[in-house]
C-alpha cells in the first residue's frame, strides 16, 4: 500500500509556508494522516520532494532531517526500517532555475541522514517553464521512487518485456 500526502502549497517554503493550510499545523495532519494509515498497513519509507521556494536554503538537509526524525519518533517508526528519498529539481539542460539546489543542498541530505537517498529527475519531461515537470515527467520521477524503494525493500526488480 502508497499512501499519499501531500502538506506543501504552491511556492510554500519547507519550514514555513504551509501555516495557511491543516489549521496552521500541517505537521500534525501528515502524523494524523499516516496513523490511519498504519491501521490498515505498514510505513516502508517517507517520500520528499522539495519546491523551488527555498532550494538555496543550505539548512535544507537539517530541517528535512528535524521532519524526519519527529515522524519517527511520533510515529513509533524504526529508522533503520525507513528510508527517506528525495527527488531532484529540474536540472540545468532544462532550463530548471533551481538546478544549483541538485548540485550545491541535495547531496548533503545523506551525509546528514545518513537513511536518505536522492532520486535523479535527469532528463524527466518538462512542462516548458523553468520549474515544473510535464505528467510524463512526474510519472518518470515516481518510478524512479519506486524503483529505490523496491530496492531498499530487497524486491527483485522485472524488466519490461518488449513487445
Amino acid at each position: 500500500m502508497i499512501v499519499f500526502s501531500a502538506l506543501q502549497r504552491d511556492g510554500a517554503r519547507l519550514d514555513e509556508g504551509h501555516r495557511h493550510n491543516y489549521d496552521g499545523n500541517p505537521y500534525q495532519r501528515l502524523v494524523d494522516m499516516a496513523r490511519i494509515a498504519m491501521k490498515d498497513g505498514v510505513i516502508k519509507g517517507i517520500l520528499i520532494h522539495q519546491g523551488e521556494s527555498n532550494s538555496d536554503d543550505p539548512k535544507w538537509p537539517e530541517r528535512v532531517k528535524k521532519i524526519y526524525d519527529d515522524l519517527c519518533k511520533d510515529l513509533n517508526l524504526k529508522k533503520k526500517n525507513v528510508p527517506l528519498l528525495a527527488g531532484e529539481l529540474k536540472h540545468q539542460e532544462q532550463g530548471g532555475v533551481c538546478w544549483r539546489f541538485n548540485v550545491d543542498i541535495l547531496p548533503n541530505l545523506p551525509k546528514v541522514l545518513p537513511n536518505s537517498y536522492i532520486i535523479s529527475a535527469k532528463d524527466c519531461e518538462s512542462t516548458g517553464d523553468q520549474f515544473h515537470f510535464s505528467t510524463e515527467g512526474m510519472r518518470t520521477l515516481g518510478y524512479r521512487y519506486a524503483e529505490q524503494m523496491l530496492k531498499l525493500h530487497k524486491y527483485k526488480l522485472r524488466k519490461p518485456k518488449k513487445e
